[in-house]
């Protein structure tokens, strides 16, 4: 073995060191999610009322730790198709890379504040639903970040560096480097005049509905819709298939 065959595997076995460290972070944010969804103690003995009781105060939490859920495994999958590209790395790339997963690792903290005060009146739930909602913009940023890296650097990073961009869909990625400080100046704002939480809402509205109508301009094929439609469109294609291998079985009897 030459050295340039060493330095490869070498290349290779740390690459795959990062891909696995970063998996773990994902794998542990959801597990320290979980952990906030528990009854409280001294129920063994409690009639079912009081067990009634304690599993509808639970529903808060358990919502907010499916929306979580479902955010951060969206995270994890745009982190390893990003990552499914790479041949190669750097000292800046991992730097990119950490800031991610730092941004990711705040959202255990964004679940205790919106489950944690579920009373619409209050200033704390207000404050939790702006935070929680700056969580997710300060991940999508940081997961911009990375991305443009990757563009700014994919001939010497990525393997088929000419097919990356409809991959990554950076035409419209790009784009958060302008919205997204936008929206977090206007929920400092909203968050100082005291505004109410459902504000927070609209921003997200709005950059969804941008986000989605910008992809379907920029990247027209099948594979841009929603995860839902196409998991539902692959069920249907499942069922005509099964129908015409059934319908093909019989003639041949």
């Amino acid at each position: 073995m030459n050295k340039n065959e060493e330095q490869e595997i070498k290349k290779e076995f740390q690459l795959e060191r990062v891909i696995l460290f970063s998996d773990a972070v994902f794998a542990i944010i959801i597990t320290i999610m979980v952990l906030d969804i528990r009854l409280p103690e001294g129920l063994r003995h409690s009639d079912l009322n009081h067990i009634s009781n304690a599993l509808i105060e639970l529903i808060p939490k358990i919502f907010a730790y499916g929306l979580s859920f479902f955010l951060v495994s969206m995270y994890w999958l745009s982190h390893l198709k990003m990552f499914s590209h790479l041949k190669d790395y750097d000292a800046k790339l991992l730097g990119y890379n950490l800031f991610y997963l730092f941004s990711v690792s705040l959202f255990p903290f964004g679940v205790t504040l919106i489950s944690g005060n579920i009373n619409p009146e209050s200033a704390a739930y207000s404050w939790g639903i702006y935070t929680y909602a700056a969580i997710i913009f300060l991940s999508t940023f940081s997961q911009t970040m990375l991305t443009r890296y990757l563009m700014v650097n994919r001939q010497k990073l990525c393997f088929d560096p000419d097919n990356l961009d409809p991959v990554l869909k950076y035409k419209v990625v790009r784009l958060n480097f302008i919205i997204i400080p936008v929206v977090l100046v206007i929920f400092a704002g909203l968050s100082f005049l005291k505004a109410p939480s459902y504000y927070a809402m609209l921003p997200l509205a709005i950059y969804g509905f941008t986000t989605a109508m910008l992809s379907k301009k920029y990247y027209p094929e099948e594979n841009n819709k929603p995860v839902i439609f196409r998991l539902f469109e692959a069920i249907k294609k499942r069922r005509i298939n099964k129908k015409a291998a059934k319908q093909i079985v019989a003639k041949k009897r």
